[in-house]
């Protein structure tokens, strides 16, 4: 049963990052917009990463930190997703499962850059608008 549950998830993790990309109707058309998700989702980190290097632009330590944790982070989400990747790399989801991963993690560290280093622990506004996770 556990088996089961697992291959569901799986299978439906894609369905889900797939819903922006409801035109596509083949497994390369998929990836293509897929890949085209993860693009804009990079790039929405690199912005939140720029304003979280120029809060802190006076502190050399700060921002030095925040880019090796960024540099570590790269490295982490190429491995975990290539695992993913490697689970299916005999089915041709396996690029699109991979890509599941890295949308997902992307939004992850997207927001835990906002709330790492762009929100204040009084009620000031934050630096910028909370990402959505989804």
């Amino acid at each position: 049963m556990r088996i089961i549950g697992f291959f569901l998830l799986c299978v439906s993790a894609p369905v889900v990052a797939a819903e922006n990309c409801q035109n596509a109707n083949t497994t390369y058309e998929i990836g293509v917009c897929m890949a085209e998700q993860l693009e804009q989702q990079e790039v929405e980190m690199q912005h939140y990463l720029a304003e979280a290097r120029a809060r802190y632009a006076d502190d050399k330590v700060i921002v030095e930190s925040i880019e090796k944790a960024q540099q570590n982070w790269l490295g982490y989400r190429q491995e975990q997703c290539g695992s993913i990747y490697n689970i299916w790399r005999d089915g041709t989801i396996r690029s699109i499962m991979g890509l599941s991963c890295s949308i997902r993690m992307t939004k992850l560290r997207t927001h835990q850059i906002w709330h790492s280093y762009l929100t204040y622990m009084e009620n000031s506004p934050p630096l910028l608008p909370e990402p959505k996770i989804e």
